[in-house]
Order: C-alpha cells, then sequence, then structure tokens
C-alpha cells in the first residue's frame, strides 16, 4: 500500500464465500459505506473468523480494489490513530 487513502471515501465491502462442493468463490456484498468503518468491521467483527478476514475485498471507487489483509490493518491502525474513532481491540 503505497498511495494515501480517504478514510471518508464510500467503498463497497466483499467477502468470498467458502467454496461448496461445485460452486465458485464468488463475492457477496457485504455493504457500502465509508473506508474507515469498512476496514473496522474487517478487523473488529471479523476478528473472531480469519477466513472472513482473509476473504475481504474493499472496493474503491477511486483507486484499485484493496485485497490484502496487511493493507486492511495498515488502513485501521491509520483511522484509530487519526480519528480516534475506534476501541481498538487485539487481533
Amino acid at each position: 500500500m503505497t498511495a494515501a487513502h480517504d478514510l471518508e471515501e464510500i467503498v463497497d465491502l466483499f467477502a468470498i464465500g467458502r467454496p461448496s462442493s461445485n460452486a465458485e468463490l464468488l463475492p457477496v456484498k457485504i455493504a457500502t459505506l465509508p473506508l474507515k468503518k469498512a476496514v473496522t468491521l474487517v478487523i473488529e467483527d471479523w476478528s473472531d473468523d480469519k477466513f472472513r478476514q482473509l476473504s475481504a475485498v474493499i472496493q474503491r471507487r477511486s483507486g484499485p480494489a484493496i485485497r490484502n489483509l496487511d493493507d486492511i490493518r495498515r488502513l485501521y491502525d491509520r483511522a484509530v490513530t487519526v480519528t480516534g474513532c475506534c476501541a481498538k481491540r487485539s487481533v
């Protein structure tokens, strides 16, 4: 992650579902919300489901999708530091 991200940008949050016997992995849209809320949802609310965290995709309108969990964690850390909006949980 080298580009600066606007934490207030509206994004779509997707999760790639677990495969069933013959189905492909298809993304499921979870929500449309600001980037800082999307990264908070992935890091805090999905923390007990590592597969779900790893399958998170944040689709930005202003640039490429964010697919890497490490990038999502860095954005979460920035959101917590810059805005102080979220109580940081251990992940």
